[in-house]
């Protein structure tokens, strides 16, 4: 397994925070995993990939590494950003990446661009197109609040519909003492979506690195890897 593609259903669901936490406990564990970001949006005032800022809090990119292949001042879709700048988002060159990425190490975490269904070049090219182009398998973040059952349903019923392989489902910021809604989403998702609910991770600032390695083993269980 060459990589993992980490997609949302929407934007701030918290697939960085999720990733970055991951990285730091696969490489804990002796895991050669690198993040990656194909398209950002939404550049610092510094010029820079927020996301990737974040990853280099745990991990140090090595000679050659790619943390972003694309990045835009402007925090728009993808599609639109790109032509704000003039530029057209070349699927070629982020396999080029991921194939170098692929080749250094063992592990690449990509993340996609706000929701799933957000488009990167038209409405005929998306984040299900790249994840199909790279050939990855998925793992859906989704909110543990309120709504869920609508939005995961949704996407998971979108990303079938594109063949996208997704595997899992986690369910970010799960509050300490969740409502009696909150507590029943997780069982109820697993019959609406036929996907298995791997992980809970609750509402925290410093995320337990334990909870990250047993959601990940979980994981990889549903790939047999």
């Amino acid at each position: 397994m060459p990589g993992i593609f980490v997609t949302g259903t929407h934007s701030n669901v918290g697939k960085t925070s999720f990733i970055t936490a991951l990285v730091a406990s696969l490489r804990e564990k002796g895991i050669d995993a690198v993040p990656y970001k194909p398209v950002q949006c939404g550049a610092t005032e510094a010029g820079t990939s927020p996301d990737a800022d974040r990853y280099r809090e745990v991990y140090e990119p090595g000679l050659g590494d790619v943390l972003c292949t694309y990045l835009f001042k402007s925090k728009v879709s993808p599609h639109l950003a790109a032509s704000l700048e003039g530029t057209l988002i070349e699927p070629d060159r982020i396999l080029r990446d991921f194939s170098y990425l692929e080749k250094m190490h063992e592990l690449v975490i990509v993340e996609g661009s706000g929701g799933i269904a957000v488009p990167l070049i038209d409405e005929q090219y998306g984040t299900p197109e790249l994840m199909n182009d790279l050939g990855l398998p998925g793992l859906l973040i989704a909110d543990a609040d309120i709504g869920t059952l609508n939005q995961t349903t949704i996407t998971a019923s979108y990303a079938r519909g594109k063949n996208v392989d997704l595997r899992g489902i986690v369910l970010n910021r799960y509050p300490e003492f969740p409502s009696i809604g909150i507590r029943h989403n997780p069982e109820m998702l697993e019959r609406t979506t036929g996907l298995p609910v791997l992980g809970k991770v609750p509402e925290t600032e410093e995320p337990d690195l334990s909870l990250y390695r047993t959601i990940y083993s979980d994981f990889l269980e549903t790939l047999k890897y």
